[in-house]
C-alpha cells in the first residue's frame, strides 16, 4: 500500500490482554493496524491488564484479580499477558503498549478505537486529547459477558464501527443507535485458490473452538454422519485448543496453523462446514471460500453478507443438523453443484478485500476526527 500524502493521524487501538494466540477478532484488528502504519499513520496497539469493567460485573475475585495486576505492573510483570505478538507479523512501526485502565498509560492521539465490549469501558473514561472515541464492534458480546453490562456500551458516546451488516440492523432494532458498517475482507496476499477445484477429494474442513457457540460439536456429529454415507470421507479441523479427544481416525488436527498452513488445508477442502450458532462475520469461512472450498453454514448471522442459499453456499438453521448432514452429503456427491457454489462463492469474497475495507475505516476515522 503506498503512503498517504496527506495529513497523517495518530490512532490508538485498545485491545484485551494480549495471550499471543490466533483470534480472529484480533487478526482484523492487526491487519488495519498494519495497513494504516503503511500509510504514514502512528499507530499504538494498548493492550490492557483489565479494564474499567463495574466491580459488581467481576465481584470479588474479580477486584482482587485488578489488584494484584496493578501492583506486579508496577513491578515489572505483566500477569497473563505476553509481551510480543508472535503469530502475526505486525508493522515494525506499531508501538506495543501494555496498559493499566488510567489516562496516564495511553499515549495522547487523534483516534482511540475500543475493540470489545471491557476496552469500551476503558475508552469511556479517558479524557478528549487521547483521542476522539470509536468503538469497532466484531460481534454481539453478550455471548462473552452479561447483557446488562455489554449493552450499556453501545450507548456510549462513541462513533461505532461494525463489521458486518445484521450487527448494524440489531443496534438500530434493539436499541435505537446508528453504526457504520465496514465489512471484514479476505487478504488474497495469504489466501487464494492453488488447486484446481475438479481434483478435489471428499475433503470437510471446520474449526475446532471451546466456545460452545463456535458449533464445534454439532460439526463433529454432522461429519460423523456424513461418514456413514461416505465412507472415503477426510476431515481436517483446526484451531488453538487442544485436539478433542476421541476423534476417528479419519480426522486430522492442526494446532495453531499458519496462514500458509491454512492455505493448504482449504485448498485440500471441498467443502468448509461452518455450523456455529452465533457469528460476528466468519474470517474463517470467507478465507476458506476465497481458497475454492464450497461452504455449508448454518444461519448464524456473520453468514448473511456473503452465504446466498444454493448461489454462494448451502444453508440451514442454526442446530438443524439433518439439514446439514444432507448439505455436506449432497455437494460431496454432486462435484458440478459443488464447483458452481465454490466459483459463485469465490467470486462474492474477492469483493470483500483490504484495500476498499481500508479506505472506508479511514474515510470514517477522518469524518470523524473532524
Amino acid at each position: 500500500m503506498e503512503i498517504n500524502s496527506e495529513v497523517t493521524m495518530k490512532i490508538s487501538f485498545v485491545l484485551p490482554n494480549n495471550l499471543d494466540h490466533p483470534i480472529g477478532g484480533y487478526k482484523v484488528i492487526y491487519e488495519y493496524a498494519n495497513m494504516f502504519a503503511s500509510n504514514g499513520d502512528d499507530v499504538t496497539i494498548n493492550f490492557t491488564l483489565y479494564d474499567r469493567v463495574p466491580n459488581k460485573c467481576v465481584g470479588l475475585r474479580g477486584v482482587l484479580g485488578k489488584i494484584k495486576r496493578n501492583i506486579l505492573y508496577h513491578v515489572g510483570i505483566l500477569v497473563e499477558a505476553k509481551k510480543n505478538v508472535t503469530w502475526f507479523n505486525l508493522d515494525s512501526r506499531i508501538k506495543l503498549n501494555f496498559a493499566l485502565p488510567q489516562e496516564k498509560y495511553f499515549p495522547d492521539s487523534d483516534i482511540v478505537i475500543a475493540t470489545a465490549w471491557t476496552t469500551a469501558y476503558t475508552v469511556n473514561k479517558l479524557p478528549s486529547r487521547k483521542g476522539t472515541k470509536v468503538y469497532f464492534i466484531q460481534h454481539d458480546e453478550r455471548i462473552f459477558g452479561p447483557a446488562e453490562f455489554v449493552e450499556p456500551t453501545w450507548l456510549f458516546d462513541m462513533k461505532r464501527i461494525v463489521v458486518a451488516s445484521w450487527l448494524k440492523e440489531m443496534l438500530q432494532n434493539e436499541l435505537g443507535v446508528k453504526a457504520e458498517v465496514v465489512k471484514n475482507f479476505v487478504n488474497i496476499e495469504e489466501f487464494d485458490i492453488s488447486n484446481s477445484l475438479t481434483k478435489r477429494k471428499h475433503v470437510v474442513s471446520m474449526l475446532n473452538h471451546n466456545n460452545p457457540f463456535k458449533g464445534t460439536a454439532d460439526g463433529i456429529e454432522v461429519l460423523k454422519k456424513v461418514h456413514d454415507k461416505v465412507p472415503d470421507l477426510e476431515v481436517k479441523i483446526f484451531g488453538t485448543p487442544q485436539e478433542p479427544e476421541n476423534l476417528p481416525d479419519y480426522f486430522s488436527y492442526t494446532q495453531n496453523a499458519t496462514s500458509k498452513q491454512l492455505k493448504d488445508l482449504y485448498n485440500q477442502s471441498a467443502i468448509y462446514l461452518f455450523p456455529s450458532h452465533i457469528e460476528g462475520w466468519g474470517l474463517t469461512a470467507t478465507e476458506a471460500m476465497m481458497c475454492g472450498a464450497a461452504l455449508v453454514s448454518s444461519k448464524n448471522g456473520g453468514v448473511n453478507d456473503f452465504g446466498i442459499n444454493q448461489q454462494t453456499a448451502l444453508l440451514s438453521e442454526v442446530g438443524d443438523k439433518e439439514q446439514m448432514v444432507k448439505n455436506v452429503i449432497e455437494l460431496l456427491q454432486n462435484t458440478h453443484k459443488r464447483i458452481e457454489i465454490s466459483e459463485n462463492g469465490y467470486k462474492l469474497v474477492r469483493n470483500f478485500n483490504r484495500h476498499s475495507s481500508f479506505i472506508e475505516f479511514e474515510h470514517i476515522l477522518k469524518q470523524t476526527k473532524n
